[in-house]
C-alpha cells in the first residue's frame, strides 16, 4: 500500500516550495465505563480514513476521505491541491516547508501481553471491582465512576520529499473517580493509569487496593480543614509539578504559538527563564508512557527535546512547518488526533528533570507553608501567563515538616514564577500526570510530570 500511495503522489508534479504528504490510519478501540454501580458505556470503534495535505504557492489545503480506495485518494489529493491554489490567492500569512529533509522507517508494536488477547468479560470484571470496592467503602460515598479506554492504531504516511513510514502503537487508560459527601461538603477524588504497554501493566494494579485507597481519601478530605490562603511557600507533589509543566509550560513550547505571538515564551531562546535547578524536558520516545511514539503524524521520528536547561530556554517543540519558519530541525512533534485532522504541534512527555533533595529536605526548605498533592486540573492563558490549579488536598507544612490535612486548595500566578522561585527541586521523578490534551479541537494522549519541588511566594487558596 505504502508505494501505491507514493505512486499517488509521483503523478503529480510539484515545484521547489510546495509540498504534499498523504497519510492513511487504521484504528479500533474499546471503552468501557461503569457509573454508581451501572454500566455506563460498553463501547466498540472502528475507523479507517485518509488525510491528505498539500502546500501551493504558500496556501494550504486538507482533504480527508474514509476510504482505502485508491482513485479515491488520488481525487481527494487532486482536491486538497486545488483548495490549495484557491487558498494562496487569499492568504497573507504565507505557508511553508522544511527541504531535504526525508525519513523512511517502520515500527510495529511489540507486546508482552497483547491487550486485544483480553477478553471483553475481563475487561469489564476489573472495571467493575475498581468502582465497587470503591463506592462500597461508605455511604459517604456519593458518586463513582470507573473506566478502560483502548486505542490501537495503524498509520502510513508518505510525502513530496521522500518520507515514507509505517507505523503502528496502542494506549490504554484506566480511571477511578469518586465523590464523597457529609453536609454541605463534598469532595471529589481522581486517579488514573495510563501506558503505551500491553496488558502486563494493568496486571500490575491492584484495582481492589487501589480504590479503597481512593475511597478513604475521600472520606478523609471530608474531616480536613480549610486551607490558609495569600501568599506563601509550597511543595509540589509529582502530579501537580506534572499538570503544571504540561500546561503552563508545555503548551507555550509549541512553537506555532510562538509564531502566532500568543506565548510568553516568544523571543527568550537563550535567555534565562527560571532558577538553575530548572531543567525541562519532553520525550516521546520514552517506554510506556501514555504519551510516547517513535514517529509523528509527519512521519518525523521523535527525539528527546531539551527545552530548558539549568534555567536557560534553549528549544521549542516542532512541526516541519514551524521548522522551516524558524529555521529549526524539525523533532517530531507534529501530531493528529485521526485522518480528519491536521498535525499540529503538540507535546508527548512532558517533565522536569529530578533534583538532589529529599522529601524531608524540600519540607526544610520551606519551613512553614502548604504542601499541594494530588492534581485536579485548573486554567491556564499561554499569552498572558497565568495559571490556576486545584489539588485533591493538602497538608500545612509547620516547622519543615507535614501537618494537618487541608481540603480544596488551590495555587494561582504567573506560569515563570514557578520556575523562577523554585528552591529545591526533589529526586523522586514520577510521572504522576497521565492525560488527554485538547488543542484546536484535537485530542491526543499525554503523560506529564517530575519530582516535587519547593516554591516560594505563590499565591495559595481554597476552591
Amino acid at each position: 500500500m505504502l508505494d501505491k500511495i507514493k505512486q499517488i503522489l509521483e503523478k503529480h508534479s510539484f515545484k521547489k516550495g510546495d509540498f504534499a504528504d498523504i497519510r492513511l490510519q487504521k484504528g479500533s478501540g474499546t471503552l468501557i465505563t461503569i457509573q454508581n454501580g451501572r454500566p455506563e458505556q460498553i463501547n466498540y470503534e472502528k475507523e479507517i480514513g485518509v488525510g491528505i495535505r498539500a502546500l501551493i504557492d504558500g496556501g494550504w489545503g486538507f482533504v480527508s476521505v474514509v476510504s482505502f480506495n485508491l482513485t479515491e485518494i488520488e481525487e481527494a489529493l487532486q482536491k486538497a491541491i486545488k483548495v490549495a491554489q484557491a487558498t494562496a490567492k487569499k492568504t497573507t500569512e504565507k505557508g511553508m516547508m522544511i527541504e531535504d529533509f526525508a525519513v523512511v522507517g517502520k515500527h510495529k508494536v511489540n507486546y508482552k501481553k497483547d491487550p486485544r488477547d483480553i477478553s471483553i468479560e475481563q475487561k469489564y470484571e476489573i472495571v467493575q471491582e475498581y468502582e465497587k470496592v470503591t463506592r462500597e467503602f461508605s455511604d459517604k460515598i456519593v458518586s463513582t465512576n470507573a473506566s478502560i479506554k483502548e486505542w490501537f492504531q495503524k498509520e502510513i504516511i508518505v510525502n513530496t520529499l521522500g518520507t515514507k513510514v509505517e507505523t503502528e502503537y496502542g494506549n490504554l487508560n484506566l480511571a477511578c473517580m469518586a465523590t464523597s459527601r457529609e453536609g454541605d461538603t463534598m469532595q471529589n477524588v481522581y486517579t488514573a493509569m495510563g501506558t503505551t504497554n500491553g496488558w502486563e501493566e494493568v496486571e500490575k494494579l491492584n484495582v481492589t487496593e487501589d480504590g479503597l485507597e481512593l475511597a478513604k481519601r475521600a472520606i478523609e478530605l471530608l474531616k480536613a480543614k480549610k486551607p490558609p490562603s495569600g501568599k506563601m511557600d509550597i511543595v509540589m507533589d509529582q502530579s501537580l509539578v506534572g499538570v503544571y509543566v504540561h500546561e503552563s509550560f508545555g503548551h507555550a513550547e509549541e512553537a506555532d504559538a510562538i509564531l502566532a505571538k500568543d506565548s510568553i515564551l516568544e523571543g527568550k531562546m537563550g535567555k534565562k527563564i527560571g532558577c538553575e535547578l530548572i531543567n525541562i524536558y519532553d520525550d516521546p520516545t520514552l517506554p510506556g508512557l501514555r504519551g510516547s511514539y517513535l514517529y509523528d503524524s509527519e512521519g518525523t521520528k521523535a527525539i528527546k527535546r531539551d527545552l530548558v536547561k539549568e534555567g536557560v530556554q534553549t528549544g521549542y517543540l516542532h512541526s516541519l512547518e514551524t521548522a522551516a519558519k524558524m529555521d529549526a530541525i524539525p523533532n517530531g512533534a507534529a501530531r493528529a488526533m485521526n485522518f480528519n485532522y491536521r498535525p499540529i504541534v503538540r507535546m508527548g512527555n512532558t517533565y522536569i528533570d529530578a533534583g538532589d533533595s529529599s522529601f524531608e529536605e524540600l519540607l526544610e526548605s520551606i519551613k512553614n507553608g502548604v504542601y499541594l498533592e494530588k492534581s485536579y486540573g485548573g486554567y491556564v492563558d499561554t499569552a498572558k501567563g497565568e495559571f490556576y490549579f486545584s489539588a485533591q488536598g493538602g497538608h500545612i507544612i509547620r516547622n519543615g515538616e507535614l501537618a494537618e490535612a487541608i481540603q480544596n486548595v488551590s495555587m494561582s500566578g504567573l506560569c515563570l514564577e514557578v520556575l523562577q522561585r523554585t528552591v529545591a527541586v526533589g529526586k523522586d521523578l514520577r510521572f504522576d500526570f497521565p492525560g488527554s490534551c485538547g488543542k484546536q479541537s484535537q485530542w491526543v494522549p499525554v503523560h506529564a510530570g517530575g519530582p516535587p519541588i519547593a516554591v516560594k511566594e505563590i499565591v495559595v487558596g481554597g476552591q
